[in-house]
């Protein structure tokens, strides 16, 4: 291996010093040579992906989760507004690799780029062609949510609590439920600026992962008076109203939600994996 490796790094920095060396021979390329087309890369959206689907609620589901396999962008909806305001910056980040392309500050939706029903949700579209589906479409409220799995392994023997307070998963050498999720939301259209809109989130969680958003006072007695290694929360129950014509835009919101996100963000899907190296986390979206 380390013979590999110094042969390796020998070559670069040889090739390096042969480039340089000779940058005055080399003559300036206008015009970019193609590049060849991925082999793996999926391929593209039909346009009529959605009829592709199917009718009824699991073919839809489980055809959606297929059609999405290996894209890093959701179908694309021709008649779906723009995304953004036209003198807003650009998106920061591309998902993946983060959860987001917006950087999350926390105690507000983002403003100038959110639209109502713009999570991409398996589960709405596969409910799309029924009358629960159309109803929630029309009031533009989405569901989905998520299931997170995950284990560890640990030289700690001591049940429950060995690896505490070093890991998240408190407990050594176990597989559990970290959190199981389903959020009923409502998303403020913080693009416009003509009319004052308005939104709402509930987010429910079940599994070992409540211990760490539990409010004193508020389920808590499952916690502080039992114990219990799995339990339940309610983290986000918060209602928004969106002003446009106060500066670039101005939310108020009022409820029970949790502080800026970073590596403490309770929920699986905005974290991004290697800021949390102590576990090895499994997750399923069901949205």
């Amino acid at each position: 291996m380390r013979t590999a490796l110094l042969a390796g790094i020998s070559a670069i920095s040889l090739s390096l010093a042969t480039s340089y060396g000779h940058a005055s021979d080399l003559r300036l390329v206008t015009k970019a040579l193609p590049q060849p087309q991925d082999p793996t890369a999926p391929p593209p959206y039909p346009k009529n992906w959605d009829s592709w689907l199917g009718q009824d609620f699991l073919t839809r589901l489980i055809n959606y989760y297929a059609l999405e396999w290996g894209h890093a962008e959701a179908p694309p909806d021709p008649t779906a507004p723009p995304s953004r305001r036209k003198d807003w910056s650009p998106a920061p980040q591309s998902s993946p690799p983060y959860p987001f392309t917006e950087w999350p500050y926390g105690g507000t939706t983002n403003l100038g780029v959110t639209r109502p029903s713009s999570v991409d949700s398996p589960l709405m579209v596969a409910l799309s062609k029924t009358e629960l589906g159309k109803a929630l479409n029309a009031a533009h409220v989405q569901v989905y949510g998520w299931i997170n799995g995950g284990g560890n392994f640990s030289t700690n023997t001591v049940k429950p609590g060995g690896n505490w307070p070093a890991g998240y998963m408190y407990t050594p050498n176990t597989v559990q439920l970290d959190q199981a999720v389903l959020i009923v939301e409502r998303l403020p259209d913080t693009v416009q600026r003509d009319h004052i809109d308005w939104g709402f989130r509930i987010a429910g969680m079940y599994g070992e992962n409540y211990r760490y958003t539990i409010s004193y006072g508020f389920l808590s007695d499952q916690l502080l008076g039992r114990d219990k290694f799995y339990g339940y929360d309610v983290p986000n129950i918060y209602g928004e109203i969106y002003i446009p014509f106060v500066a670039d835009g101005f939310m108020i919101r009022f409820g029970r939600y949790y502080a800026l996100p970073d590596i403490e963000f309770p929920f699986s899907t905005g974290v991004v994996a290697p800021e949390r190296p102590d576990t090895v986390r499994v997750l399923h979206e069901l949205r």
